[in-house]
């Protein structure tokens, strides 16, 4: 049980220190969200998640639309920086086949997503949580922010690790031709 503690405590210790200490190293120019794509799709167990009403959502609740399903955290400095990016990339894909989904790991609430939103004028954004982080494990998921690009058919195609400027115009070229459009 200790043991188990003190491992639970360094990994968040961990988290903590690399989202405040990564702004120091990198510059703050973010690449463009470029997904790595893979040879074979991946089908994606199914996983739950909550909206800002703490109502249960499911990814087979997207079925039919590509989903980019970004994890991140309000506590974490690179994730705060792409979130502006993903907010503007929701409008940018209009009325596309495809679903932008932030599913935040904070533990404190929608509200606190919700003021997030507010601070830095994210209007487009849906408000997703999952405390739990089981939908990290489920998507095998690391470190944050992760993007993970899940097909029509529930697959994951294609994934990028760290943060993003998801609104370039390489970013969706890329989705464009993804979406074949």
């Amino acid at each position: 049980m200790r043991s188990s503690l003190t491992t639970f405590l360094i990994l968040i210790g961990s988290f903590v220190i690399v989202a405040n200490v990564y702004p120091l190293l990198f510059s703050s120019d973010l690449p463009a969200g470029r997904f790595t794509l893979l040879e074979t799709p991946r089908q994606v167990p199914e996983t739950a998640f909550f909206d800002g009403a703490g109502k249960p959502v499911f990814l087979k609740d997207f079925e039919g639309a590509y989903l980019v399903v970004n994890v991140w955290a309000t506590w974490c400095e690179p994730c705060r920086e792409e979130m502006p990016a993903l907010d503007q990339l929701t409008r940018n894909l209009g009325n596309r086949n495809i679903r932008v989904l932030p599913i935040s790991i904070d533990t404190t609430g929608a509200g606190n997503i919700e003021s997030f939103y507010r601070l830095h004028k994210l209007t487009d954004l849906p408000v997703y949580l999952d405390p739990s982080q089981n939908t990290m494990r489920t998507l095998n998921v690391f470190g944050i922010p992760t993007t993970v690009l899940i097909d029509p058919d529930g697959r994951e195609i294609g994934r990028m690790v760290g943060p993003a400027q998801w609104d370039s115009d390489e970013s969706l070229e890329q989705l464009s031709e993804i979406l074949g459009s």
